[in-house]
């Protein structure tokens, strides 16, 4: 009996182990606490089921036949009221988990402790498949021993899963992350939904959705609730991935309008941003989006210079078919010459229709882009009188 009773204890530590090593990473991960909870409930549950004995004594419920359900449904419960306080973040640690290279321990551990214990000791199978019964006491030692099997293969995968989540956090996060800690954010401009600061004297900006604290719409909060830490659905990741798009296929000309750096950072409470060169004109004012700075200009020849190659990028962007759907969205850049360049800044990476085919259809993305850009640009020429020919426009 006590040899029993110390198998019991090892198996209830073994699996105990598994779940907060789960609890760690959750806490870690910000970005895939919801998924990360799910899978420590479950292990915390798997370590529960260990303790029968236990909740046969704590919790004598006549009516219950197996007592350990209880707290099996509330920690599985819990599991679940913390995945949906950290909504957003469900299915990418779920994903993160499936496509981890261990994965197949967790498989097999988790139906090790769960569906295969119950069919070892399903007096039936024993007569399907040895044609003669066993006895009660040898069916429960071979799930009894399933079971374990299952705990160590569930440790043995949450201590490999907590390693490898440790190790690949520098290749989430580009490598210039660590300034966030290092350097002052100064807060430069901010819209609806997001903040962006200036990094210090590094020569870089970062933008995140507006911190959790800040009052905002409650459509807004919920939104922004969503897309926090997940990082296929934050606006300011999505941007990195157009970038990075941008970057390998189009012309020299568009690219040398890209900013030097973009790319994508973490912080713990603002979730996921993304951090860009910071642009500055000679008297060190930020650069502003051109239509912006068409109105405060009164020089003709610098907002027909601005216009015109607002118009040529915009041309080139619809025949490229990029996946570009805000024609405001380029800044402009002055030199110490007087001269200036359009500058992309803002890549509005997500469209804004219900059902997105410009997303997987090309024609429909140049044609959407064409409608829009000509709208914008017909716009422009109008409120801020620029005197450019109307052929010139996009056809």
């Amino acid at each position: 009996m006590v040899l029993l009773g110390v198998i019991f204890l090892v198996q209830f530590l073994v699996a105990l182990s598994a779940a907060v090593c789960m609890i760690v990473a959750a806490v870690r991960h910000a970005e895939w606490r919801g998924g990360f909870a799910i899978i420590a409930a479950c292990a915390m549950a798997a370590a529960t089921n260990e303790c029968e004995a236990f909740w046969e004594i704590s919790l004598p419920f006549p009516f219950f036949d197996e007592p350990e359900l209880l707290p099996i449904l509330v920690l599985l419960v819990a599991g679940a009221v913390i995945a949906v306080a950290n909504k957003g973040t469900v299915m990418p640690g779920i994903i993160e988990v499936m496509r981890n290279r261990r994965s197949p321990l967790l498989i097999w551990g988790l139906l090790l402790v769960s569906i295969i214990p119950n069919a070892a000791k399903a007096k039936w199978l024993w007569l399907a498949f040895l044609s003669d019964d066993a006895t009660h006491e040898v069916r429960e030692a071979v799930s009894d021993a399933v079971q374990f099997l299952g705990d160590i293969l569930l440790l043995n995968w949450a201590l490999l899963f907590l390693a490898d989540k440790h190790k690949v956090f520098g290749l989430r996060a580009g490598p210039h992350n660590a300034l966030l800690r290092q350097h002052p954010l100064v807060e430069v401009g901010r819209g609806t939904r997001r903040v962006a600061y200036k990094l210090g004297d590094t020569g870089f900006c970062v933008k995140f959705y507006r911190p959790p604290e800040e009052k905002m719409k409650r459509s807004v909060r919920r939104d922004v609730g969503w897309r926090r830490f997940n990082k296929y659905r934050n606006s300011c990741s999505e941007e990195v991935h157009i970038y990075n798009i941008f970057r390998h296929h189009m012309p020299p000309d568009i690219r040398s309008r890209m900013p030097e750096v973009c790319e994508r950072v973490f912080h713990p409470e603002w979730g996921w941003g993304i951090l860009e060169t910071y642009y500055t004109n000679p008297d060190g004012s930020a650069i502003i989006p051109y239509d912006k700075e068409l109105r405060r200009q009164s020089d003709p020849a610098i907002k027909r210079e601005i216009y015109r190659q607002a118009r040529d990028i915009l041309c080139a962007l619809v025949e490229l078919a990029a996946p570009f759907h805000e024609p405001g969205n380029l800044h402009v850049l002055f030199a110490k010459d007087g001269s200036l360049q359009l500058r992309f800044v803002d890549f509005e990476p997500e469209s804004k229709a219900l059902i997105p085919l410009e997303f997987f259809w090309p024609w429909f993305r140049r044609r959407k882009l064409r409608r829009k850009s000509t709208r914008f640009l017909a716009y422009i020429r109008r409120r801020f009188d620029i005197d450019i020919p109307v052929e010139t426009e996009i056809g």
